[in-house]
């Protein structure tokens, strides 16, 4: 038994107007297949709208764009979603991949929101200064929707699932800094 169509399109409503009380939910139907549709929804109405933007729909290239944006996303998308469930493995909080694949999938639908900002960027002034904040807002709520979705998926601490969100970039700062720490050992072991 599937989702109707008016269902994905309450579940998207529900993540624009209401998203804490859709990634609170309790009677979610997990679907990866509506999953997948909602991303390449997302990936394709917010790619179709750039290129509306900015004049390149008009372009034979932009079918292979679009075509790879798809790809791109679907990617991302899964990958995305496998990293944070191997993380939380490491905290025995994994073995939720479905659920996390279906809330994270709605997570990216402020996307939508972004051509239609960049349109208004391109008018310059005023309008520029006011849809780079709007992007930048729209930015950090698409964090927060994640934050929501790992939070939902694993039943952990809203400021845990920020935690388990910003890990990979503490991760590689350290790792940085202990790559460029053991050639700089290696060099003064050696320059004595």
């Amino acid at each position: 038994m599937g989702i109707t169509t008016d269902e994905f399109f309450e579940n998207i409503y529900s993540v624009i107007f209401s998203p804490k009380s859709f990634f609170e939910r309790t009677d979610l139907k997990i679907s990866i297949r509506l999953a997948l549709a909602t991303i390449i929804f997302i990936a394709f109405i917010g790619k179709v709208l750039s290129g509306i933007s900015n004049g390149s729909i008009f372009n034979i290239t932009f079918i292979f764009s679009l075509i790879w944006h798809i790809i791109a996303t679907i990617i991302l998308w899964f990958l995305t979603a496998l990293f944070f469930e191997y993380i939380a493995k490491i905290y025995d909080k994994g073995n939720n991949l479905p659920k996390l694949l279906y809330l994270t999938a709605f997570a990216p639908v402020p996307y939508l929101f972004f051509a239609p900002l960049n349109l208004l960027k391109q008018s310059g002034g005023i309008g520029y200064i006011f849809a780079a904040n709007l992007e930048l807002i729209l930015y950090f709520w698409i964090i927060v929707l994640y934050a929501f979705s790992l939070r939902a998926a694993y039943n952990i601490s809203l400021s845990r699932s920020f935690m388990l969100i910003f890990l990979p970039f503490l991760s590689s700062f350290f790792a940085i800094y202990w790559l460029i720490s053991f050639f700089l050992k290696i060099w003064y072991i050696f320059s004595i």
